[in-house]
């Protein structure tokens, strides 16, 4: 089935700044002892650096408030923290491509395990997986980064599951990177989001 598609990043491209950042700062105002998780970060990242470890393993020590906050808190973390820094243009761009039929996908580096708490006008929100134990979250990387190339299957496994198909002439994409050039490959209309003022232009 073919269909309209509007793929969007998320950090930078729906809301200014970075989720987790802004999910690390949330962390060490309540507990700044929790700065000293940073020495393992810069332990995987080393190691990641030296092709030893993977980029996941490093990405799953730097998500450490995730072992802390239950689904609770991490609720009231989006809420609080990720909603107020949404464009407000381009929630208005989501809702508009909705009403008119588009499939709208959000795919994010960011984690599934918070950012299901969007209450976005999108149909589909991808983002990295995180595994839960026990029913609580923890920062352990389930499969790879949701990042570059690695959106790609991610999407296309999404929508083969509803057998759809890209209608990739009259399909459009937003990212303020280029790291998202294999998403925005997907589809014809590319659109660039400025830093800072979020500000559309062609990519």
């Amino acid at each position: 089935m073919l269909k309209k598609v509007a793929l969007y990043d998320f950090d930078n491209t729906i809301a200014s700044g970075d989720t987790i950042v802004r999910l690390l700062k949330y962390d060490l105002k309540k507990h700044p002892v929790h700065f000293f998780y940073f020495f393992k970060v810069a332990f995987y990242y080393f190691l990641y650096l030296l092709h030893i470890s993977s980029f996941e393993n490093a990405k799953s020590a730097l998500l450490f408030p995730l072992d802390h906050m239950d689904n609770s808190q991490l609720k009231t973390f989006y809420e609080n923290e990720v909603v107020p820094s949404y464009y407000p243009h381009m929630i208005k761009q989501m809702e508009k491509e909705h009403q008119q039929g588009y499939i709208v996908i959000v795919c994010t580096a960011s984690c599934e395990v918070y950012m299901k708490y969007h209450q976005l006008p999108a149909d589909y929100l991808i983002g990295t997986r995180t595994l839960t134990k026990n029913g609580q979250p923890t920062s352990t990387v389930i499969g790879k980064n949701c990042k570059g190339e690695g959106k790609v299957p991610r999407i296309l496994e999404c929508l083969k599951s509803q057998n759809i198909e890209i209608d990739f002439e009259n399909s459009i994409g937003y990212s303020d990177s280029t790291s998202d050039l294999p998403m925005l490959a997907l589809v014809k209309n590319r659109k660039r989001i400025a830093l800072k003022t979020g500000k559309i232009s062609d990519f």
